[in-house]
């Protein structure tokens, strides 16, 4: 690091540096006790943190983050790791801010981790913009699905219509009943494509049963055998021994059942699909992997909206051809208290992983 010049002698520069960013710093020693902070970091949490110095470190956070904080804490000065901590924070006026607490070692030269620091900035404005973008996307897609919508059901209403015109006008017996039986399986696409709207938006939130989840997984592995075959499909599922957790059998059966549906919908030209489960104390992760044709930034960031997945190819796949699969999906994930994200890059494959809490399910009445 280059020495300081002028008449200001290194350890001066650097202490001047750190008294007067304008980012918030506290500094912990190996014990993890305050040992300084900057004057950012005094009009940020204000005049209590100077009763704070030989305390721990984790009380500027609030308590409910305390624990995770003591954590990345901790990992900075055992193994050196960085980590980034987000929270609510009341300012000195009592406004709610968005605070991100990036909490690094203090090393020598030698090595030797002698504290850890951590650097708060407020990122409230950031969250702002993100939510007014996330909900302008979200009106985008709400126009798309009305549109997408009164194309469907105008295309099936108007063929039982015309389908009921035409048996009204004929006298042959053979034509009525074909022709009411075409004007029923189009009532009856009509009501699936209306179940899959419900289960969007209410993100299936009847709870009707529990199902090993060991067993959901070689059900549909069962199921989807004769489609891969026909696609030259290899098959690769990773789940391991201890995988007798019970489940909401109907929720979690589809939002697996979507997401692999969509990965082989991706192969066209055959590849590879990989299953893969990993489980803890506190959640069981899911990953499904595909060697399709992949998906550019633009796609992936629309991947979960309502309309744009492409026709199913499993039986019964109507709620894919209307492309409210991984929307579904996504909703689902997000009533039962986990998570959903996918990566992917144009010819390279996707892959797509959802995480559930551990708990004690319980069907709902």
């Amino acid at each position: 690091m280059t020495e300081a010049t002028g008449n200001m002698g290194s350890e001066d520069f650097y202490r001047h540096l750190f008294e007067h960013t304008g980012v918030a710093f506290v500094a912990a020693d190996e014990c993890l006790a305050i040992r300084s902070f900057n004057a950012a970091a005094s009009a940020m949490f204000g005049p209590a943190l100077s009763g704070m110095v030989g305390q721990a470190a984790v009380q500027v956070l609030p308590e409910d983050r305390q624990d995770e904080g003591a954590s990345l804490l901790q990992r900075a000065i055992e193994h050196g790791e960085s980590g980034d901590l987000e929270f609510q924070f009341k300012d000195l006026q009592g406004v709610t801010r968005e605070l991100i607490a990036t909490i690094s070692p203090i090393a020598l030269e030698s090595g030797q981790r002698v504290g850890a620091s951590a650097c708060f900035r407020d990122i409230t404005r950031r969250i702002s913009l993100q939510t007014q973008l996330h909900e302008n996307r979200k009106m985008a897609s709400l126009g798309r699905m009305a549109g997408a919508m009164a194309h469907h059901f105008n295309n099936i209403l108007g063929g039982v219509v015309t389908s009921v015109d035409y048996a009204d006008s004929s006298k042959d017996p053979d034509v009525k009943r074909r022709t009411l039986a075409k004007a029923s399986e189009a009532l009856s696409k009509a009501t699936t494509l209306l179940k899959g709207l419900l289960r969007f938006a209410e993100g299936e939130t009847i709870a009707q049963d529990l199902c090993n989840y060991a067993e959901i997984i070689h059900a549909l592995t069962d199921r989807i055998k004769p489609v891969l075959q026909a696609r030259r499909i290899e098959l690769d599922v990773d789940i391991p021994a201890s995988l007798n957790v019970p489940v909401p059998g109907v929720q979690v059966t589809t939002v697996l059942g979507n997401i692999v549906e969509n990965a082989i919908e991706a192969m066209s030209d055959g590849g590879s699909l990989r299953i893969g489960v990993e489980i803890d104390d506190r959640w069981l992760t899911t990953s499904v992997g595909d060697t399709g044709c992949g998906l550019d930034c633009e796609a992936l960031s629309r991947v979960f909206e309502p309309f744009w997945s492409t026709k199913g190819v499993l039986g019964g796949g109507t709620e894919q051809a209307t492309g409210l699969g991984l929307a579904i999906a996504h909703g689902i994930i997000q009533v039962l208290g986990g998570s959903i994200s996918a990566s992917s890059e144009p010819d390279q494959g996707s892959c797509f992983i959802f995480s559930l809490p551990r708990k004690e399910w319980k069907p709902e009445s």
